[in-house]
């Protein structure tokens, strides 16, 4: 398979995207019982196949030092997205020379705040999580899109 092919795979819900050596592009849509900021059942298992999705291309990638941050950044970007976004939800995940960036889209167009959470507050850590693993994170200039990365170390293979 040339470094440009695309395998193209589908599920109820949802598109998969590889791009060997280069990314991974994943839409799905969210169900209608996922609804002001509780996640539905059928939804809440988008986190965990996005784990999965994530540690494959990581792997196939040969970067394994990568995916245990890599995999806790996108659960918590994806939960986020479940809970405050509107409608379908992306994640991608893009391999370059020097880092790896995950995206993900949730349609929202509020931009996402960095809270503090208390001891007391069940939820609220997400994104603190996210600043405190990746080397920089941001969001699109309309606010839908959520990114963050991690800078490949030297010495692992490309």
């Amino acid at each position: 398979m040339t470094p440009t092919a695309t395998i193209m795979r589908t599920a109820p819900r949802a598109s998969f995207r590889l791009i060997p050596r280069f990314g991974v592009d994943v839409a799905f849509a969210r169900s209608s019982g996922t609804v002001d900021g509780a996640i539905a059942a059928v939804d809440g298992v988008w986190p965990k196949r996005m784990r999965r999705i994530v540690r494959a291309g990581l792997s196939r990638w040969e970067r394994p030092e990568l995916i245990e941050d890599a995999e806790l950044l996108v659960t918590e970007l994806v939960t986020n997205a479940l809970r405050h976004g509107r409608g379908d939800i992306g994640v991608r995940l893009y391999l370059s020379a020097d880092r790896i960036r995950i995206e993900v889209r949730d349609g929202a167009r509020e931009t996402p705040v960095l809270r503090t959470a208390t001891s007391s507050d069940e939820d609220g850590r997400g994104l603190f999580i996210v600043r405190s693993i990746a080397d920089d994170w941001g969001t699109s200039p309309d606010g839908t899109t959520t990114w963050c990365t991690l800078t490949l170390r030297e010495g692992t293979t490309t």
